[in-house]
């Protein structure tokens, strides 16, 4: 009997043969083209969402530090009013009272308080203004409060 010679292997794939290993590695699965495309997305949109994530929550803090620095700073002009619009008070004494209130209501969200006291013999204007803190770097924020009032007199029936 007629010895028989063993199959024919491909010379083009030297995997085919028994002993030979791929010449970089083990083989991986082969992937298509879709995702071939879609590899390192979920990276590349981490990249780029985390930075706005960010940025949104930066700006959420800055918006919620300017309203706090705004109504410390309209109370305080309220009370600059108060202090003020009294009978006989001079009007050294709301722009004291404006200060002195801003100070202790607004410490770590109002900075640099200012007030004014402008009006006439019937009528007072207490003007507050200051910075907001600022939690995005290259934000600068002023804001400017202001409350009016009439002063106070003695009057009698006879006169309005």
């Amino acid at each position: 009997m007629p010895r028989q010679r063993p199959p024919q292997r491909s010379p083009r794939h030297p995997s085919s043969h028994p002993r030979r290993r791929p010449p970089h590695g083990p083989r991986r699965p082969i992937l298509g083209d879709a995702a071939q495309r879609e590899r390192g997305q979920v990276t590349l949109q981490h990249v780029i969402m985390f930075p706005a994530l960010l940025l949104l929550l930066s700006l959420a803090t800055q918006t919620c530090l300017w309203y706090l620095a705004r109504t410390t700073a309209l109370s305080a002009a309220q009370e600059g009013v108060r202090a003020a619009r009294a009978d006989g008070a001079p009007s050294s004494a709301g722009q004291q009272a404006a200060l002195e209130f801003a100070r202790r209501a607004g410490s770590g969200f109002l900075d640099q308080p200012a007030a004014q006291v402008t009006g006439d013999a019937a009528s007072l204007q207490v003007r507050v203004t200051g910075t907001v803190p600022s939690f995005v770097p290259g934000l600068t924020l002023r804001i400017s409060q202001v409350a009016r009032g009439a002063r106070e007199r003695f009057t009698t029936p006879d006169e309005p």
